[in-house]
């Protein structure tokens, strides 16, 4: 994850092309995807097992995205031998914490896609997304 983190610039503004591993990888930038895509790729060359998460990430000063935009975060969850699923957040070069909010997982991106689906036909659509992501204080029961 640090080689990933180190060697590869980190883009906060993702475009809406989505380069593969290799070009994010002989770039040396990219988006949280693409980083999260590279860091995939390698594991897995070394028979790691791997699976792509999509989410959102909160910051301390309450933002809940990693760029501060709509977009979400992604990260990396890899099977180690006797501890199990682990994240990884190559972009922020961190382990994952309970600031990292999973929504979906896949194999890669599409498969982990928050939203997906089809239009047919004409005319013109726009969607709009709001979220706020609020720490939830502790139930107790009593």
């Amino acid at each position: 994850m640090a080689r990933v983190h180190d060697d590869i610039a980190f883009d906060s503004e993702p475009t809406a092309a989505s380069p593969t591993a290799a070009e994010a990888f002989a770039a040396k930038r990219g988006a949280c995807r693409d980083l999260t895509h590279v860091f995939i790729a390698i594991a897995r060359a070394f028979g790691v097992p791997t699976r792509y998460v999509c989410g959102y990430l909160q910051h301390p000063d309450g933002a809940s995205t990693h760029d501060g935009g709509q977009d979400g975060h992604a990260w990396v969850e890899a099977h180690v031998p006797d501890l199990g699923w682990v994240g990884f957040d190559p972009a922020s070069g961190l382990c994952v914490t309970d600031q990292h909010i999973r929504v979906a997982i896949g194999l890669d991106s599409l498969g982990a896609a928050r939203v997906r689906g089809a239009h047919y036909g004409g005319g013109h659509e726009t969607a709009a997304v709001k979220l706020q992501v609020t720490q939830a204080s502790w139930q107790t029961q009593g």
